[in-house]
């Protein structure tokens, strides 16, 4: 918002989405109707203003945190890449392919990715290998795998506290895209890093808990603010309430 810029990506559509993921792969005209692009609007009177040539159908787009980081990343579902977003010196927005995830032939499908508060690292989530990648991009033109780890089958999103010592993630894509039998995995795990390594703290079964498809996480950001939590507010109300009618009994 500070550079009255916003990006949209153009991964697919609709009806593709209502296709069976394996159909989809095997239908030229399908496969047709995967974007290659990228645009910048303006924020404030939402038009457009730059399309840029991002081949290989770009998914989730993530802006740099930091003030003075005028930057954001994209991943290509289809060809695997890091694609870096960035406002050149002359204050112009250009786009750069700056990394490969995994080996880009074997299609690992960059699903749902995450820069760390501090701007020094971007987790990648790859569906069709369930693994997650942990890139150094303290120079977002060079980023450097440093660590990578599977996760579980059709892995998906992440969520990850803003101190960068927990990591959340969940499967499911889409349901008609998710994968069959045993593959077809529905979880949610919760992971601490220590800056060199993921460790297994609990796992979630949605299958076993009648859960249904995982897909999405989404965490309340009021220790930010110094803010209590909802259920901290009843609690307390329901203390206070607690301690009111005591000392009315005693008297």
């Amino acid at each position: 918002p500070r550079r009255n810029a916003m990006f949209t990506s153009s991964f697919t559509g609709w009806s593709n989405y209502m296709m069976d993921f394996g159909t989809m792969l095997g239908d030229p005209e399908a496969m047709k109707r995967f974007g290659s692009t990228v645009v910048k609007w303006n924020l404030h009177t939402k038009n457009p203003e730059k399309v840029f040539d991002v081949p290989g159908a770009p998914l989730e787009l993530r802006c740099a945190w930091q003030p003075n980081h005028n930057y954001c990343f994209t991943t290509t579902a289809l060809t695997s890449q890091i694609w870096l977003i960035y406002e050149d010196q002359a204050g112009e927005w250009q786009a750069k392919a700056v990394a490969d995830i995994g080996d880009p032939a074997k299609i690992p499908l960059p699903v749902d990715i995450s820069i760390t508060s501090d701007d020094n690292g971007l987790w990648v989530q790859t569906f069709m290998d369930g693994k997650t990648r942990y890139f150094d991009v303290s120079d977002p033109f060079n980023p450097r795998q440093i660590y990578e780890k599977t996760i579980g089958p059709q892995l998906n999103m992440i969520s990850q506290s803003w101190d960068g010592k927990r990591a959340y993630f969940t499967s499911s894509l889409l349901r008609n895209w998710d994968k069959k039998g045993a593959d077809d995995q529905q979880f949610f795990k919760s992971y601490t890093w220590d800056g060199d390594k993921l460790n297994l703290e609990f796992e979630i079964d949605f299958k076993a808990e009648k859960l249904g498809s995982a897909h999405q996480m989404r965490f309340g950001a009021y220790g930010l603010y110094g803010m209590p939590r909802p259920f901290e507010q009843k609690v307390s109300a329901t203390l206070d309430t607690s301690t009111d009618s005591s000392a009315m009994a005693n008297r």
